[in-house]
């Protein structure tokens, strides 16, 4: 027997626009949701940023002046990966 269809009056998927958005767990204490029609999986807020822009700026400043990407990651205690993802990110619209 399936269970009810979790319709949402006051919530749509962005990336379908369907209403029907069962509930899908947490992350990062906040409510998840996964679309019954595209299975996209998102949170209502919508900010998906783990850093504040002013740490990615202070990781962009650094490396304009010639930081490398692992220090950068070893100074901030952020993974290589990610700022390289940034610099890619703004190197891209700058």
């Amino acid at each position: 027997m399936a269970g009810a269809r979790a319709y949402r009056h006051d919530l749509r998927c962005p990336h379908c626009g369907s209403n029907w958005l069962p509930k899908a767990g947490l992350s990062r204490g906040k409510q998840t949701y996964r679309c019954g029609d595209c299975a996209y999986r998102f949170t209502p807020d919508g900010n998906r940023s783990y850093y504040s822009a002013r740490t990615i700026d202070r990781a962009m400043d650094m490396y304009a002046e010639g930081g490398s990407i692992a220090a950068i990651s070893r100074v901030m205690g952020i993974k290589p990966v990610t700022v390289a993802s940034w610099v890619k990110k703004r190197g891209a619209s700058a």
